[in-house]
């Protein structure tokens, strides 16, 4: 009779414990809005927006890293890239 009175008594000591614990803090109030966002580029359109964007910055930057060609030779383009060849 005393280890069930005794295991009595403790769950009983953990069931008041635990129902006069403190309770979750309450959130305070909203923070000051963002601002809107662009309404017609959303979701697919801007990320295929962006991916275009990136191309003509790749492709520009291609572009600019050739210098022209000294004299007596021209460009021409070899497997994708643009070389310098003799006349």
């Amino acid at each position: 009779m005393k280890p069930s009175f005794a295991i009595g008594v403790f769950l009983l000591v953990f069931l008041v414990a635990g129902c006069a614990a403190a309770p979750a803090a309450v959130p305070g109030p909203a923070g000051p809005q963002g601002p809107a966002g662009d309404p017609g580029a959303a979701g697919r359109d801007a990320d295929r927006n962006r991916d275009a964007d990136r191309d003509k910055d790749r492709e520009r930057e291609r572009q600019d890293q050739h210098a022209a060609c000294p004299a007596g030779e021209h460009e021409r383009e070899d497997n994708g890239r643009t070389v310098c060849v003799r006349d």
